[in-house]
């Protein structure tokens, strides 16, 4: 695919429009300077001498159950009460767990691991290779877990003696490891589920990691105090680590300020002058594997020829986007795979497409020299910054000839038309890889995933999809997720935005590093 740069004066017409697009949207509600408030159940002001950690997340706990994960904020507590056979460290690297080791057998497709034998559950219960082989096969078969679909390769997970377990695949499966470390393979009490029931376990959930989980008010806090005989690294400094839920990232911010709270997450760029100018408080980047995207229809509309698809990408300037309102923190992309997963097209990180004039006349050639209508809908207050991107995508549309009719919805509202699959003709998403590997990025470009947004199916992709996911080869296997992915550049079923950096706001009084995937490791946040 032909790469454009800007020059510069396209550079300066590209910022000024922008500029005056977002003055005329008054901006995001976030982006205002709100009064400090405190929620019931936080803790007084943190500091050093302080033995509760208070975190301020932007959304609420969904659920206590690992297999129904379906938000960040939810991934990021539950991370901390149970345990995984492997797991991710902060640097993105799998360690062992509940395994103590594991060994791919002759048969190349069942995988054995043995069970450490001094783990617990927080009920003081021992964890066996039975409460393992019950998890999988709960994850495995229940179609209404959110993680239902990635567990698919797996056929069976059998507890061959007290602490010793087969999962077995149904192909060769290189990336197992990844799988086990996702939250929907987290290991469950079997014989406190099967004794109370789902409902009384939900309520009062029963893991084995580091932390215990003692109150949860709804849209407002959860509270975790540690185990006191977790079998791994303990962390001695914290005896409450309070989660509050603060959807207003300038109020979040605010608490920070205040001393009411020791970290907050999603802190938007307009924000960041007012943490680093406090003094004891700073903004903490790091990069996520989130990606913005625009799903574009291509069964129907004038998105369902090519040209057309490939006229919006070349629209839309990535780099401005980036640069202006996300600040820096962010990539421009030209792939869903950010780097640091494996399997990444590095070729395409970096990149885009911009070219207004490229665009008019790929829209011409298509029959649409006036340009045309569609609607997209799109988050609000759902990612970072994403309402303000999207209003400066419809605006660098509208220098095309293509009108938007722009739909922000809330999260719940938007989590509607994404389940229910009724997009129209174009849908924002930010997508983000649970698993470092590009095949759970990749797996999403065709079938039922694409559902509601492209309805893209493309035959070749998906045999390739096919052969990469089962293939034990590892050159092999990147080389074709790297085609892959060069193939939805070319095919532009979804125009792909840039990679978003986390972001940050931490008191001074303590460390912490932010992680790939957006977990808060309560294990590694010390007091500095």
């Amino acid at each position: 695919m032909n790469k454009k740069l800007r020059n510069g004066l396209a550079l300066c017409l590209a910022v000024l429009m922008l500029a005056t697009v977002l003055a005329g949207c008054g901006g995001s509600p976030a982006s205002s300077s709100a009064p400090a408030s405190t929620s019931a159940g936080s803790a007084a002001a943190t500091g050093n001498d302080s033995t509760t950690l208070t975190l301020a997340m932007n959304a609420d706990l969904l659920t206590t159950d690992p297999q129904a994960l379906n938000n960040g904020t939810t991934t990021s507590v539950l991370y901390n009460v149970y345990s995984n056979l492997v797991k991710q460290d902060d640097n993105g690297e799998l360690v062992m767990d509940l395994a103590e080791s594991y060994e791919l057998l002759e048969d190349q497709v069942t995988w054995e691991f043995k069970i450490r034998e001094d783990a617990l559950f927080h009920d003081g219960t021992p964890v066996t290779a039975e409460d393992v082989a019950y998890s999988l096969t709960r994850v495995m078969t229940d179609e209404s877990s959110s993680d239902y679909m990635n567990f698919s390769p797996l056929k069976e997970a059998v507890a061959v003696d007290e602490y010793t377990v087969h999962v077995v695949s149904k192909e060769p499966y290189p990336i197992m490891l990844n799988l086990l470390a996702k939250g929907g393979a987290a290991v469950l009490p079997k014989a406190y589920i099967e004794e109370n029931g789902e409902d009384a376990f939900l309520a009062a959930p029963v893991g084995s990691g580091p932390y215990k989980l003692t109150e949860y008010v709804k849209d407002d806090h959860v509270t975790l105090v540690p185990f006191e005989d977790y079998y791994g690294e303990k962390n001695e400094d914290w005896e409450e680590v309070i989660f509050r839920v603060i959807p207003e990232s300038s109020t979040r911010v605010g608490e920070l300020i205040a001393g009411n709270v020791d970290a907050v997450n999603m802190v938007i760029p307009t924000e960041w002058e007012r943490v680093n100018g406090n003094e004891g408080t700073s903004v903490v980047n790091g990069p996520s594997t989130r990606v913005y995207q625009l799903a574009l229809k291509t069964d129907k509309g004038p998105t369902a020829d090519l040209r057309v698809r490939q006229a919006i990408d070349y629209a839309i300037d990535d780099k401005t986007i980036v640069d202006t309102i996300l600040q820096g923190a962010g990539t421009p992309m030209l792939t869903r795979i950010p780097s640091g997963v494996n399997g990444c097209n590095e070729d395409l990180v970096g990149k885009y497409n911009y070219d207004p004039e490229k665009a008019k006349e790929l829209l011409a050639e298509a029959g649409y020299p006036d340009g045309f209508s569609m609607k997209i809908e799109a988050p609000t207050g759902r990612y970072l910054m994403d309402s303000e991107i999207s209003q400066a995508i419809v605006a660098m549309l509208s220098q095309v000839g293509i009108t938007v009719d722009l739909q922000l919805l809330e999260s719940s509202a938007y989590s509607n038309v994404f389940s229910a699959h009724s997009a129209e003709d174009g849908f924002m998403t930010c997508f983000g890889l649970g698993f470092f590997d590009a095949s759970y990025g990749m797996i999403g470009y065709f079938g039922e995933n694409t559902s509601g947004e492209s309805n893209w199916n493309n035959q070749e992709y998906i045999d390739m999809y096919y052969e990469a996911e089962f293939n034990m080869n590892e050159e092999e296997r990147t080389q074709l997720f790297q085609e892959m992915q060069q193939m939805v550049a070319d095919e532009v079923p979804y125009v792909i935005i840039c990679q978003i950096d986390n972001s940050y706001g931490v008191n001074d009084s303590i460390t912490m590093v932010p992680r790939l995937d957006d977990v808060w490791n309560l294990t590694t946040i010390r007091k500095a």
